[in-house]
């Protein structure tokens, strides 16, 4: 028999371990799956966007602090209905005291118990719970509201990053063909060189230039793993091997600009956007605390009732009327005449009173008890906080009209340094569109000179490097602009896309 026991259990710590095996290494298996995936996917702004919303901490809290709304809610709702509460209590009396049950003093140690059911419901306060029932539903749209202004903001910080980081790959991308550019000419001037056409001279500024063409890929590779990092972690998606962004095709927003008004996309926002409806809200919800502060005034009106019973242990038996017998009589005394003859005689029953058991439960139901009644508590005096709560709300009230007042201005303003932000990288952009055409045909005729002779590489790199800068120009220009015009037809209502 204990043979066959340790068989058994045996097998059962086997069978334990190879299934802790097997759900260990399945859970490996799916880590790695999604870490692969997340290694393999290749970001646009919608995915960068999706992912954000589902990841944000501060976006899940706010989510808990709808869900503490809606409870308070929902308290609100509960608190219209009855209330129902019991109590029990087992007490020891020594000395002089009063029998629950009897209702007579005793001089003895006892033993009672009480138990009781109470309930009551407001009648009537002064609207104060219907105050708060609304309330408190305007807290919850106030608070979601406030969850998708939040939503807003990452949003447009989700693009502003992504942008930032299209912006710094074609900056790479510029660098590494002017390294190619740089490089072709190198060996151009090399078999110049080496055919005794120009100086080895020549050679040496080039070589500077390629080395400086590489500092710049290095430069520009660092700002854009800083790029895809700061991107990455406002995301909150966990460190991968690779994290590569999908650039949009982005066309020449010049057009569009032309037909934007800030004041017509101001009143636009101010119907869209969930800041400026969370701000009227609050005002709603304070001018209701208003409402609530003033029922302290008012009485309050409600219907109580209750219901209890005791035991005692000084009355465990009680008379038994059904019991009871007369075994006989005893002859106290008689009544004699004048002669002293027994003319009556005064007698007393022999009487065996019966008892019967009258335990806890008997006890309970026979002491059952009822009670219901109005209660009216009229606030007469209570140090002024009636008073004080209600100016304490009204402040409330007048800072929630002053933040909706500051919200619209905020918001305008900031569609009005957008807007004039967006004309301002306009016309650097153009500019810097003139400055690249006319620096690169500088460069191509540079080229031939240097090939003819009549020119040497200090002066080509000197060009060459104004012209790097410029298209670097050119690129900060157009992804500022592009992002302005984002951010104005964002607030016009229209989703962040290219």
């Amino acid at each position: 028999m204990k043979d066959m026991q340790f068989e058994r259990n045996w097998k059962l710590v086997l069978t334990s371990f190879f299934l802790s095996l097997f759900f260990f290494f399945l859970s490996e298996k799916t880590i790695a799956q999604d870490t692969s995936s997340l290694n393999s996917q290749k970001w646009s702004l919608d995915s960068c966007i999706a992912y954000a919303l589902r990841q944000n901490i501060q976006l899940k809290i706010s989510e808990l602090g709808i869900d503490n709304s809606e409870l308070a809610l929902k308290q609100s709702k509960d608190d219209r209905l009855p209330n129902a509460n019991a109590s029990f209590s087992h007490n020891y009396n020594w000395g002089r005291s009063i029998d629950p049950f009897s209702n007579s003093f005793v001089n003895q140690r006892i033993q009672t118990n009480n138990l009781s059911l109470s309930s009551s419901t407001t009648l009537y306060n002064g609207f104060r719970l219907k105050n708060t029932i609304a309330q408190n539903e305007m807290q919850v749209e106030a608070d979601k509201l406030n969850y998708g202004q939040s939503q807003n903001d990452l949003m447009l910080n989700i693009a502003s990053n992504y942008l930032q980081v299209i912006l710094n790959q074609e900056i790479t991308e510029n660098a590494r063909r002017q390294k190619v550019s740089t490089q072709a000419q190198y060996d151009r001037t090399q078999k110049l060189v080496e055919a005794g056409v120009l100086p080895r001279a020549n050679l040496y500024d080039l070589e500077a230039q390629l080395a400086a063409d590489q500092q710049q890929i290095i430069l520009g590779e660092n700002n854009l793993m800083l790029a895809k990092l700061q991107l990455r972690q406002l995301m909150q998606l966990p460190p991968t091997e690779t994290f590569e962004i999908v650039a949009p095709e982005v066309g020449d927003p010049s057009a569009i600009l032309d037909s934007k008004n800030p004041y017509q996309i101001y009143q636009i926002a101010e119907t869209t956007q969930p800041n400026i409806k969370g701000a009227d809200v609050s005002i709603e919800v304070a001018k209701k605390g208003v409402d609530i502060a003033e029922a302290g005034r008012i009485p309050t009106l409600s219907l109580i009732a209750g219901a209890g019973s005791n035991y005692t242990s000084n009355q465990r038996t009680r008379f038994d009327p059904t019991t009871t017998t007369i075994s006989g009589v005893d002859t106290l005394g008689y009544i004699a005449n004048d002669i002293g003859i027994p003319i009556d005689y005064v007698v007393r029953p022999n009487v065996e009173f019966g008892t019967e058991n009258f335990g806890f439960f008997n006890q309970l139901n026979e002491s059952f008890r009822y009670s219901v009644g109005l209660s009216l508590q009229i606030p007469i005096f209570n140090r002024f906080q009636v008073d004080n709560g209600i100016q304490r709300a009204q402040i409330q009230t007048q800072n929630a009209q002053l933040n909706a007042k500051l919200v619209r201005t905020q918001l305008y303003q900031t569609i009005e340094q957008a807007y004039i932000s967006a004309r301002a990288a306009k016309a650097s952009f153009e500019a810097s569109q003139g400055r690249v055409k006319a620096l690169e045909e500088t460069v191509r005729v540079m080229e031939k000179r240097l090939e003819a002779g009549a020119a040497n590489s200090t002066e080509y790199t000197v060009v060459k490097n104004n012209l790097s800068v410029a298209q670097a120009d050119l690129l900060r220009a157009k992804y500022e602009f592009i992002f302005r015009i984002k951010v104005l037809e964002f607030y016009e209502g229209e989703e962040l896309k290219f």
